[in-house]
């Protein structure tokens, strides 16, 4: 990865700054954190985002386009918690000396922190804590408040303005948990199972159980389950009532959907990280619409 971004490094030096974008420019990891970037920026920042429209974040491999996009940034959004570790390499390479890197998990209240030492024979952990807070509107919240700092020091003159599209953002946000959670009340203390450890923020904000064990259809995160393991699922699903079996479109799906086939619940297949490809979802408050629009009618359809 690290030669091919270098053979780009002498073209980047050549290009005149004539030829980049007016506005501050901002790169993030995802979707979703480009959509925040965007609102509380507003008409003074250019963003794009790294991570294609159906790709993991935790899996990405990094194009050789990706290192001229952090060669002219001015900011560059990260998750963080050992989320996108491939990025590294890819702000080294890029090598300016302009770019500030932001790190966006900072307040918010982190789940599933390891204890004890973990290596990778626990599997793909964070021994940090879960980074997959994207559905927790709390978690926006924090996020786009980290955001408008990022965006703030970058770009101080522009303060007032960031400020102001942070609180339109608030509004908005304070308005959909209200719509959000009158769609959710009906279902709480409902049990899932998930593929992935995606989904602990979004069973706390709205008081849904994921049953431990199996915690998710995967043993270890990031390794495909074994048959034994699968019928292990079925099982202890069955007996602690599960109603909703959640995968993502970048894991093996037909897995997820086989087990609520046995189990005769409703299946639920959401990307997490996209904001694009599906027309509902335009921006982080409908992102969060779809999601949560999606949960209600497949625990509707198995409410009894």
């Amino acid at each position: 990865m690290t030669r091919k971004f270098f053979t780009l490094i002498s073209f980047l030096a050549m290009m005149s700054p004539s030829a980049w974008p007016a506005r501050f420019h901002v790169v993030t990891t995802t979707d979703y954190t480009a959509a925040l970037a965007r609102q509380i920026g507003g008409d003074k920042v250019d963003v794009e985002s790294l991570v294609p429209p159906g790709f993991n974040a935790d899996l990405y491999s990094p194009r050789p386009q990706d290192l001229y996009k952090i060669h002219r940034a001015k900011l560059f959004i990260m998750i963080g918690l050992n989320l996108e570790d491939w990025a590294r390499d890819l702000v080294t390479a890029a090598d300016n000396p302009n770019l500030t890197k932001a790190e966006i998990y900072h307040g918010i209240k982190l789940l599933d922190i390891p204890k004890g030492n973990v290596d990778y024979s626990f599997g793909d952990i964070h021994p940090s804590g879960n980074p997959h807070f994207q559905l927790d509107p709390e978690a926006g919240r924090i996020m786009a408040r980290n955001i408008r700092d990022a965006l703030a020091y970058s770009d101080p003159a522009d303060k007032e303005t960031f400020d102001k599209n942070l609180a339109d953002f608030e509004n908005q946000l304070t308005e959909g948990e209200k719509r959000w959670n009158a769609q959710m009340a009906p279902f709480k203390g409902f049990a899932f199972i998930p593929y992935h450890e995606s989904w602990d923020y979004f069973a706390e904000a709205y008081h849904l159980v994921i049953p431990e064990p199996p915690k998710t259809i995967e043993e270890k995160p990031g390794f495909v389950p074994s048959p034994r393991r699968v019928e292990e699922v079925i099982k202890m699903a069955k007996d602690k009532n599960v109603k909703l079996i959640v995968t993502e479109p970048y894991y093996d799906v037909s897995v997820a959907k086989t087990i609520a086939e046995r189990l005769g619940v409703p299946f639920l297949n959401l990307s997490l990280y996209d904001i694009g490809l599906n027309p509902k979802e335009k921006d982080y408050i409908s992102m969060l619409d779809y999601s949560v629009d999606q949960f209600a009618q497949a625990m509707g359809s198995h409410a009894h």
